[in-house]
């Protein structure tokens, strides 16, 4: 049976344990990015630090950067933009990960290749990029520093193999500058072979001549760094090119001849995913796959690690999770860790944990220490939360939409966590014009006291193309159907716009200064897009003293096209709060009497016949009662004049003449009909809040007695 507390819908709500449940807030304008909404975008977020955050756009072949203003960053591309061709959904096969200043872009098409015999012999354009913190001047004497161009120096020209020696105190001591041996083994080198050149008056390990050694970086994954100037590069990456060993003993990295799927960051290194593999750089090198030495393996060397599983387990994607990283393919997770000594070629291992068929476009979501993920079938989705037991290593995935399983309609393509909100926003295209909402609370480890799924709906006609969770905000990107529009909600606790002293509910809100008219008595407001004119309303702010947050009549509105709007009389006091209505609802679920252990009576009749319900800060709502499940009585209350005047007030024509006060109290009103029948709904529509704490009823109760 559900729970006491569980309702039968609820849409544009919020709710909180410590608040309880109010209307959502609502979204703000921030601006219009695109023209015309481009066929499956890639939306990424980058989350510099506190005071720099950026919203990244690949589509029609290119990148486009906005700030969190909605202010386009200049992207410049001096190797061009030939990575990003051949790619069609670029939501599906593009992937970015940022570090600091730089975002990694992966063309998940694209094959990596080796460069031409000899290329490690040659320079990488200046424009190549590489990470490094330090600053200072490479072997050709190039600066490099943090969002400077950076080359790898180049392994030495020329040469060829002049000999064999058995050990190394075998070789000449009059060889010819240049002169490269091999150096067959011995014991005291497990008769490992090496090759060494004669450099100046010393032996350096080098590499085999006549080898392939560089890869071609137009292939591997570029990229996209913020400059000093804050404008942004996107350009290949430099890798390191191989310098000792040869085929056998320093092969190829694996991914050569394949694809990457995802780049990821484990342990001071940067990895990639491709087929069932995770390959790891050599630490604090980030650019160089290759074996340092063949003589020894160093802890710090480059690592390859394969999945063990006896299904094609083909990696998708990667995220942080415990104390390592867990990795998904469309029927397998795995967790990646390494053993209390660090990481090392044989401490790294990937070992399956659980078995679902995970919705590989939405990728995972971690959120604290657990990690969520979309399965789908028969046309609905559900999320899995995946967690590790605390002090073992066994893992579990339970299914946090079990309690509402023909719920979330699939085509899941967006999971945005909110770690500090506990939440998870769900983007689907089965509803492509809502945000499916999971809030969670534990209690400790064991105890979950809030699993509650609802919905927001951002309006007909529009469709969420993707978002980010930033800094306390739920930042959307809407194709509004005349363009692309960037929309931010204020998730924090208490939020206000700087002009009225409450929240004001509005969708698209924004605030405006009007222009007066005198020769009309009319004052005129321009908006920066196109209104849904039968909802859009205008509500005073602070700077009307007299009426704070009361609403200008919506039947005095005269438009001017759907971006052009003239209400009567002089409203240019100050900012005038603008944007488009939306209505929060909830239904209780049918009632049962309970025994003294909680359990449910389901037999009998139960006669409802009142509800009280107990709110907060609330301005107005309204209460929609069918006793039959039919027609409903509506009833309208602005909780303050009830308080006042100890009845009900029908019409909410305050809210327009008067300013709203927001009262604290509790309401009953009359239900009389069936429990099993009887439906009852509250609503609020205007632009004030309303929070409901808690709800009790009263019912007349028979049950047959049978002997």
């Amino acid at each position: 049976m559900r729970s006491k507390d569980q309702l039968e819908l609820q849409e544009n709500g919020w709710a909180s344990l410590a608040t309880g449940l109010g209307k959502r807030p609502p979204t703000e304008h921030v601006a219009k990015l695109l023209t015309t909404a481009p066929d499956r975008a890639l939306v990424h977020e980058i989350n510099r630090d506190t005071t720099e955050r950026y919203i990244v756009v690949a589509a029609d072949g290119r990148l486009r950067v906005f700030d969190l203003a909605g202010n386009e960053k200049n992207v410049s591309a001096p190797g061009g933009w030939a990575y990003l061709g051949g790619v069609s959904d670029y939501a599906q096969d593009l992937a970015m990960t940022t570090v600091a200043d730089y975002t990694f872009v992966v063309n998940r098409k694209m094959v990596c290749k080796t460069a031409p015999a000899l290329a490690d012999q040659a320079a990488d354009p200046s424009y190549y990029l590489w990470i490094n913190r330090a600053s200072g001047t490479d072997g050709l004497n190039n600066p490099y520093g943090p969002g400077k161009a950076y080359q790898y120096v180049v392994n030495p020209s020329g040469g060829t193999l002049t000999g064999e020696v058995q050990r190394f105190d075998k070789l000449p001591t009059t060889a010819a500058e240049g002169a490269v041996y091999r150096v067959v083994g011995d014991e005291t080198t497990s008769f490992v072979s090496y090759y060494v050149r004669r450099t100046g008056a010393v032996w350096d390990e080098t590499v085999k001549p006549g080898l392939i050694n560089a890869l071609d970086s137009a292939t591997m994954p570029h990229a996209l760094v913020r400059q000093l100037d804050g404008s942004f590069v996107f350009a290949p990456f430099s890798w390191a090119p191989r310098r000792v060993g040869d085929e056998t003993n320093n092969p190829l990295p694996g991914f050569v001849g394949r694809t990457i799927r995802k780049v990821f960051f484990y342990q001071n290194c940067l990895a990639f995913i491709y087929d069932e593999n995770a390959v790891l750089s050599v630490a604090g090198d980030f650019g160089n796959f290759w074996r340092m030495t063949v003589l020894d393996y160093l802890d710090s060397d480059v690592k390859d690690v394969a999945a063990t599983s006896t299904k094609v387990s083909i990696l998708y994607d990667a995220v942080p999770f415990a104390d390592g990283i867990m990795l998904t393919s469309d029927q397998t997770q795995f967790s990646m860790t390494n053993g209390e000594a660090g990481i090392s070629a044989t401490s790294i291992a990937i070992r399956p944990t659980t078995n679902y068929e995970v919705n590989v476009r939405a990728g995972m979501a971690a959120i604290g220490s657990e990690v969520y993920f979309a399965t789908e079938a028969s046309g609905w989705a559900t999320i899995q939360e995946y967690s590790r037991i605390t002090g073992g290593e066994a893992t579990s995935a339970s299914d946090v939409t079990g309690h509402v399983p023909n719920y979330l309609p699939a085509g899941v393509h967006r999971l945005i966590p909110a770690g500090d909100r506990k939440a998870l926003f769900v983007l689907t295209d089965g509803a492509p014009n809502k945000v499916f909402v999971y809030q969670f609370y534990w209690i400790g480890d064991a105890e979950k006291a809030q699993s509650a799924w609802h919905v927001w709906d951002l309006g007909s006609g529009s469709r969420v193309l993707s978002g980010a969770y930033l800094g306390g905000y739920l930042y959307l990107l809407i194709d509004r159907g005349d363009g692309v529009y960037l929309e931010r909600l204020n998730l924090q606790a208490g939020a206000r716009p700087a002009a009225a002293p409450s929240e004001v509910h509005l969708d698209r809100r924004l605030a405006l200064t009007g222009v007066y008219i005198q020769q009309n008595d009319r004052t005129q407001f321009n908006l920066p897009y196109a209104a849904d004119t039968a909802n859009f309303q205008l509500v005073r702010g602070s700077a009307f003293a007299d009426r704070v947050l009361s609403l200008i009549d919506p039947a005095s509105y005269t438009w001017v096209g759907n971006t052009i709007l003239q209400v009567p009389g002089n409203q240019t006091a100050g900012a005038v709060l603008a944007g488009r209505r939306y209505t929060f609802r909830f239904r209780f679920s049918q009632q049962y009497p309970r025994k003294g252990d909680g359990t449910a009576v389901t037999t009998g009749r139960l006669q409802l016949r009142t509800w009280t319900i107990s709110y907060r800060e609330t301005g107005f709502f309204r209460t929609e009662v069918a006793p039959y499940g039919l027609e409903s009585t509506v009833g309208e209350v602005i909780p303050a004049k009830v308080a006042d005047f100890t009845g009900k007030i029908v019409g909410a024509s305050d809210l327009v003449l008067n300013k709203p006060v927001l009262h604290t109290g509790k309401y009953s009103f009359q239900v009389y009909g069936d429990a099993a029948q009887a439906t009852v709904t509250i609503s609020n529509d205007t632009h004030v809040g309303s929070t409901f704490l808690a709800a009790e009823w009263e019912a007349f109760y028979w049950n047959r007695a049978t002997l």
